[in-house]
């Protein structure tokens, strides 16, 4: 078992009712872009744009149920052992800091 430092960015737009969220490495590349929308009481819509990383497709619909706000994610290819930990520090950024993502409803 071996451990082996990586370092992955990420930045947030937040927009009326919607956000942005990109992650990869330090050059901005843009591999995979997925969205999804909340549409209660129904399942989220959530679709690829573009690429091949269902990961993506399926953190945005997490994230869109979580906070009703449309999801953007713009992604870097990442390796599949990096993407749980994207997804935990997003998501602990998302409790302790949700001015930077959320809006309220106009």
């Amino acid at each position: 078992w071996y451990q082996r430092r990586v370092r992955v960015n990420f930045h947030v737009i937040k927009m009326t009712q919607s956000f942005i969220i990109w992650i990869g490495r330090e050059e901005a590349k843009i591999e995979t872009i997925s969205t999804a929308l909340a549409l209660n009481p129904r399942a989220p819509a959530a679709t690829r744009l573009l690429g091949g990383e269902d990961w993506a497709v399926s953190f945005a619909k997490k994230l869109a149920v979580k906070t009703q706000h449309q999801v953007f994610i713009f992604m870097d290819e990442l390796e599949p052992d990096e993407l749980p930990m994207c997804e935990r520090i997003i998501s602990k950024k998302m409790e302790n800091n949700p001015e930077f993502f959320l809006t309220q409803p106009s």
